[in-house]
């Protein structure tokens, strides 16, 4: 494109052959549309063409405005993780792709990849458990913090850093290839594939940065490696296959110097392309984040985080200066006040979407100098068997598996009770599951009754002869976790009938089927002065009242039971008779009657006015519900608007761009023209010149 120009035809001058050729040569580069020789035009009062390929200036009598060459538009990566694996088809293809024999990991794998953690906050766990793998190295810390990115001075970055062995520049190579890991079947070790440090940092956002410092062993020098996993750059320069570009750097006589194995070109080249792509504008800003390592240790910048479906990032910075938050549907604000009322429940209601209270229960045991520190203050350490009461503890040991030759290893410590909080009735129960010392499952929700069943139980077991699965938020289904997940519901089950009205239920009846909904408990008569004959003359019928799971009383039953035969006196130190014995029981039995249907009235009475209470409130949450949905209506309508609104605006600037660019090339054709004509008049003042030359060196000839 091009701004218009004014041309003044009388303007003429001398202009030499050196400079005509250079204005030939960019005329027919211009309409070539080739811009590589960064071809332009400088307005002045004598117009001054620069060529920078060949670094030379030529001074042209021209008066027009500059032609500005517009480079093609390249493709931009979403910043919606779900949706930054979907390519434009009108995007150019790949670069560099060859038809060899090579299978190349293309960068949309790294996405792909990632996709297994559908739970930002476990892909952060992933990189909390690479520090506290360290522990063996010396690492003392974990520091999760975020900043703002420096290269646009507004969108944030998280940091995750720990002061740890740190890597030398060939296991540094080893961290950022794909599916290797030399923690494969170590002990007291959950990595094993790795695939952790890739998937995670992919998932929570689309570029990361590493700096890894390390002492040196084995008598070799100290070492710092700096490696860049840009999903942007991969996918914005189109490349077909994943690059990873790292520099390396010695201390060799108390100097940092480069570590260069093919060439200085290639070196260069890495560097560049890792200041081009990151958060830091120069090498040296890049060389600044060792000092926050001292020695040793690892730092992780991930930066271009995700966002959600409304533009905002996916992770919640604001909400609490100490903590990382989630945004959607792993909020529940309900919850949240729930937590402030129940302490005891509060890891339950806040783990889903705070990570602080996550990485709190994230360890069975954490070790005594190792420090979880999120955005400057440390995370407390919480053990779930804090929030239990009325602990029981069981034992489980499976039958031999042919999937786990060492029997020794399955067996698996249980311990569960009730949540201090569960005579509230909150619906909280589940099992905390760990492996090798880290929360696979967290309350685990093995027990899905119908009713009340089952509520306020929590338990806490560690399974280390189950497999955990890629993304560590679960375990591979097998025949073993099918067995421990049948356990589990009967030990529940069998706890909750026999404590269950310790808490405030209605005592629970044990029976086969622990699936019925109905329970029942009984109340015998009280202060019944009937003299009974002998052992075995039977009691009277009992007074029982059925409960529901939920606590709400059905109608009262009296149950008679026809007697075989009269009640037969007693003749003892009482000195009663027959008759007599028969006038007091009949008395006391209409009198207990009587008694009976005075309490089943007044229980009517109640039910009638908890009914109507029920009724009620069903009528309220029914208002509210349908208040709710107004006000849900009224704010979608809005969003439409607006969305309308903004539809109609985006037309309206692509209309104004469409005629911008019409009035651009029709300004451009104009000083196409401007300088054709210039250029005929040039090419004449020459031709004149040469003849003017000729007829002079003919008169001297003469």
């Amino acid at each position: 494109m091009a701004e218009s120009g004014s041309t003044n035809p009388k303007s003429q001058s001398v202009v030499p052959d050196s400079a005509l050729g250079g204005l030939k040569r960019d005329l027919r580069n211009y309409e070539d549309g080739d811009d590589t020789n960064n071809f332009s035009i400088k307005k002045s009062r004598t117009t001054t063409i620069e060529n920078t390929s060949q670094g030379c200036k030529k001074i042209v009598p021209l008066d027009v405005k500059p032609l500005a060459i517009v480079e093609p538009d390249t493709p931009k990566l979403s910043r919606q993780f779900w949706k930054a694996g979907d390519d434009d088809e009108a995007a150019p293809v790949p670069l560099y792709c060859s038809n060899d024999a090579a299978v190349r990991v293309h960068p949309q794998f790294l996405h792909a990849n990632a996709t297994s953690h559908k739970w930002a906050l476990g892909a952060l766990a992933e990189l909390l458990d690479n520090s506290l793998d360290e522990v063996s190295n010396g690492a003392t810390y974990v520091h999760v913090d975020s900043t703002t990115n420096k290269r646009d001075g507004k969108s944030s970055i998280l940091i995750v850093e720990d002061n740890g062995g740190g890597m030398n520049p060939s296991t540094f190579r080893e961290c950022l290839s794909l599916g290797y890991s030399r923690k494969r079947n170590l002990a007291n070790r959950v990595g094993q594939y790795g695939n952790g440090f890739k998937t995670s940092t992919m998932r929570l956002g689309a570029d990361a940065i590493v700096f890894s410092r390390c002492r040196g062993i084995n008598g070799n020098n100290p070492t710092q490696s700096i490696g860049m996993l840009s999903y942007t750059f991969l996918y914005e320069t189109r490349k077909c296959e994943a690059i990873v570009p790292t520099i390396d750097f010695e201390l060799v006589d108390n100097k940092w110097k480069e570590i260069v194995y093919n060439s200085t070109e290639e070196w260069v080249d890495n560097l560049e392309t890792i200041v081009r792509w990151s958060p830091y504008l120069s090498q040296q800003d890049l060389l600044d984040q060792f000092n926050h390592l001292e020695e040793q240790g690892t730092r992780i910048v991930i930066y271009n985080l995700w966002e959600d479906d409304e533009g905002k990032l996916e992770l919640d910075f604001d909400t609490d200066p100490h903590d990382i938050q989630l945004r959607g549907v792993n909020r529940d604000e309900k919850n949240i006040e729930m937590a402030k009322t129940y302490p005891n429940s509060r890891h339950f209601l806040t783990y889903r979407h705070s990570l602080r209270s996550y990485a709190s229960i994230l360890y069975l045991k954490r070790p005594d100098n190792f420090r979880i520190i999120l955005r400057g203050k440390d995370v407390e350490y919480h053990s779930i068997l804090d929030d239990m009461m009325m602990t029981d503890e069981k034992t489980y040991k499976p039958t031999r598996s042919p999937e786990w030759p060492d029997q020794d290893e399955m067996v698996a410590s249980l311990k569960l009770g009730f949540v201090k909080d569960a005579h509230h009735h909150i619906d909280i129960q589940g099992f905390n599951v760990y492996h090798k010392n880290r929360l696979i499952k967290p309350f685990w929700r093995v027990w899905n009754a119908a009713g009340s069943d089952g509520r306020g139980v929590i338990g806490i077991l560690e399974a280390n002869f189950i497999q955990p699965a890629h993304n560590k938020q679960g375990f591979e289904r097998t025949v073993v976790l099918s067995k421990l997940e049948n356990r589990l519901i009967q030990h529940q089950k069998n706890y909750w009938s026999s404590r269950c009205h310790e808490i405030g239920y209605a005592p629970r009846r044990k029976q086969k089927n622990y699936e019925s909904s109905v329970t029942e408990t009984s109340r015998p008569f009280n202060n019944i002065n009937v003299v009974r004959a002998s052992s075995s003359t039977p009691a009277p019928a009992p007074f029982r009242t059925y409960v529901e799971p939920s606590g709400r009383y059905q109608s009262p039953q009296v149950e008679t039971r026809e007697r075989s035969s009269d009640i037969k006196p007693q003749i003892g130190n009482h000195g009663l008779g027959t008759s007599s014995f028969k006038e007091t029981c009949s008395v006391n039995l209409e009198a207990e009657l009587q008694r009976v249907k005075q309490e089943s009235a007044k229980l009517v009475s109640e039910l009638k006015r908890e009914k109507a209470l029920l009724e009620l409130q069903e009528s309220k949450a029914k208002i509210q519900n349908l208040e709710k949905a107004q006000r849900e209506k009224e704010l979608l309508e809005l969003q439409l608007k607006e969305s309308k609104a903004r539809i109609q605006n985006l037309e309206n600037r692509q209309e104004g761009v469409s005629t911008i660019f019409q009035q651009e090339r029709a300004r451009r054709d104009v000083t196409e023209d401007a300088l054709r004509r210039k250029l005929r008049d040039a090419s004449d003042v020459i031709d004149g010149l040469r003849k003017q030359v000729e007829s002079f060196k003919g008169k001297r000839m003469l």
